[in-house]
């Protein structure tokens, strides 16, 4: 949603005005409905629209400075909760082009850091993302909804409508998708190692910054636990806080990091005390393996781990028989990829929220179905 202030302010000056909004969208040279998409609050009209209805309104300059927001740099706020995640993240524009990105993105796409570097170009056209993406088709046609959403709110967008242009000519679908948005959709990275980490693509709006969008790219585990215990088995090693982007603060609904240390989780508001990191995994995972190894799961678990052992797979570990073998097990020989597994096998995220009680702090889970 646009910010009421900015809304308000191209109200009270198209009133003052004594304009109807098709006489200011004419004369800004955008369309009735991009205009009325700024007032109204509804959705955000694009960079150079908001610029050329500032011109059409002839609003005063010691105004303009409190519009203005709109493409400038990060503030320190964004910036601090960006390089806080211990994920890849980045911030793109409208045009989908990057504005900052934090070292983990850095790493996953070297060239995210380039000055004019595009998240939609590199999706839909580059040859290097057909080759990493294993699932690159559902990843395209998904990428290809937002740009056509991108495009329908913004008509005139030179870069955009050349990317849709070059995706057309590769097949892609040129109008409406099923899916009109990345967040959510899981990608499949190839590795030359043959492993094939996922991870969930997420998109939210920056608080304050309509014109930007955060995309996060969370890890995400698929191997049941009998594999994430075997010898013969490659699971992806996990390194660094085992509850990132399982965390989220029930006050300003952000994330919460490890803000570079791996002995704490922090949010980046700081709405939250910083939270010992071994306190709170192991009060997580009592509860998470009184889940994931309850008496009928150990049932089944242990049929797995039979067929395993009869096909010559060695087990690391031996599947646990009761929670408290598991906590035991947790807490004296599993690995930080065995436990990250576990988790995100079976929660799919927990909310924080202060507490007089528990270490301060309460806790909210959210669990994963069982299929």
């Amino acid at each position: 949603m646009v910010g009421a202030n900015l809304a308000d302010v191209i109200a009270a000056y198209r009133a003052r005005a004594a304009l109807e909004p098709s006489h200011v969208a004419e004369r800004a040279g955008i369309s009735i409905a991009q205009y009325l998409a700024l007032e109204q609050g509804t959705a955000w009209p694009g960079t150079e629209a908001v610029e050329a209805i500032i011109e059409a309104l002839e609003i005063p300059r010691r105004h303009r400075a409190r519009l203005t927001a709109v493409g400038a740099p990060l503030d320190l706020y964004l910036q601090r909760m960006l390089h806080c995640y211990d994920i890849p993240a980045l911030i793109v524009d409208s045009n989908w082009r990057t504005v900052e990105a934090n070292a983990f993105a850095r790493a996953l796409l070297p060239d995210s850091a380039q000055p004019g570097w595009n998240l939609m170009r590199w999706v839909l056209l580059n040859a290097d993302a057909r080759r990493r993406l294993v699932n690159w088709d559902d990843v395209a046609n998904g990428f290809c909804g937002a740009l056509h959403a991108a495009i329908a709110a913004v008509p005139l967008t030179h870069e955009l409508l050349a990317i849709r242009d070059g995706a057309a000519q590769l097949g892609l679908p040129s109008g409406p998708v099923s899916r009109d948005c990345p967040d959510g959709q899981v990608l499949v990275w190839r590795t030359d190692s043959g492993a094939y980490p996922m991870s969930a693509c997420m998109v939210t709006v920056p608080s304050g910054r309509p014109d930007l969008q955060q995309i996060i790219f969370v890890p995400r585990s698929t191997q049941p636990v009998p594999v994430l215990m075997a010898r013969s088995s490659t699971p992806a090693l996990w390194y660094g806080p085992l509850l990132t982007d399982l965390l989220s603060c029930g006050l300003c609904g952000l994330l919460l990091t490890g803000g570079g240390q791996p002995t704490i989780y922090s949010c980046a508001t700081g709405c939250l005390p910083d939270l010992p990191a071994d306190r709170l995994e192991l009060r997580i995972a009592q509860q998470v393996l009184a889940r994931a190894f309850s008496t009928e799961g150990c049932r089944e678990l242990g049929a797995a781990q039979e067929i395993l052992l009869a096909d010559g797979v060695e087990l690391e570990l031996n599947v646990p028989v009761s929670p408290r073998h598991a906590l035991n097990q947790w807490q004296g020989s599993m690995t930080d990829t065995q436990r990250r597994g576990i988790l995100t096998a079976t929660l799919r995220s927990a909310t924080v929220r202060p507490s007089l009680h528990h270490d301060g702090v309460d806790l909210t889970y959210n669990w994963l179905e069982r299929i």
